[in-house]
């Protein structure tokens, strides 16, 4: 998605030069989404739904990432709240939908968030979760993410997951399958010390967030992405670094990048040159230069 913006029809809006989103499944549904609202300072957003651990739980993870989606454009527009308060906010909503179901900790819905908003000179960030927000700053690109967590427990789970491949011949969708109890284990441990915090409704889960403010210099970029995307760079070394990413955006589209994306992940089937769980995950980015 692109858009072109009109100065006639709102004047105090700050004005992106350029802003373009694009997502696309890893499988037959997407459990990912984003959001744009335009103001004096615009918000960008991306959703992660976090991989539903029994069959029962697909329709409710794609219900729950449209009500946080839905959420976030609610609350997040005014830029007088802060995105902490206004994301607890949201989730605070989003819970008395989904809080009334008797369930095992690791199948409570949840989801990775990254949002920015951003005024031109300035870019305020919130980040729970594997998703990130990518900017230019004036010490250069840097990346706000709150994978630190997930990361730690994911390690553990894709080695399992490899060394079942590799000493017992498993396919890759065969040693996925098999590690389903650590991923179970790991998932009850969300919102807690010893594990992760995630979006999951939670009010106070927002008070782990990654969050704050940096300037930005004119000209920059912003990205806001799930890990699906965030895999060109952390995964697949499709690009070395984001500063690399952004440079060759500057002169391509986001479909492009995701066709390489694709690419990538196909050359390497079983999982095994780049270790992860799915040869495809759900991928998605919004992008704005200012």
């Amino acid at each position: 998605m692109s858009s072109k913006l009109q100065t006639k029809d709102v004047v105090s809006l700050f004005l992106p030069k350029r802003l373009e989103a694009a997502t696309i499944p890893g499988g037959e549904v997407n459990h990912d989404a984003y959001g744009v609202v335009p103001g004096p300072a615009w918000c960008l957003w991306a959703v992660d739904g976090a991989t539903a651990l029994a069959p029962a739980g697909e329709d409710e993870l794609q219900a729950f990432v449209k009500c946080v989606n839905e959420e976030i454009g609610k609350h997040v527009a005014d830029p007088r709240v802060p995105l902490r308060r206004a994301m607890a906010a949201a989730a605070g909503a989003v819970l008395a939908d989904f809080s009334g179901f008797p369930r095992q900790p690791w199948e409570r819905p949840s989801c990775s968030v990254a949002l920015a908003r951003l005024d031109g000179k300035h870019l305020e960030y919130f980040v729970l979760g594997d998703a990130a927000v990518v900017a230019d700053t004036p010490d250069g690109v840097r990346v706000f993410s709150g994978k630190e967590g997930i990361a730690r427990l994911d390690r553990i789970a894709v080695q399992e997951k490899t060394r079942l491949q590799l000493e017992k011949g498993m396919s890759s969708r065969e040693a996925r399958a098999a590690i389903q109890p650590t991923l179970r284990k790991h998932r009850a441990m969300m919102n807690t010390p010893e594990g992760y915090w995630i979006f999951n409704g939670d009010p106070e889960a927002c008070l782990h967030a990654v969050c704050g403010s940096v300037d930005v210099p004119p000209g920059g970029r912003v990205v806001a992405a799930t890990d699906g995307f965030i895999r060109l760079v952390d995964t697949l070394a499709v690009f070395p670094d984001w500063g690399d990413l952004l440079s060759v955006l500057k002169r391509s589209s986001l479909q492009d990048l995701l066709r390489l994306l694709r690419e990538a992940e196909d050359r390497d089937p079983e999982c095994l040159a780049h270790p992860r769980f799915w040869i495809y995950d759900d991928a998605t980015a919004v992008y704005l230069e200012f």
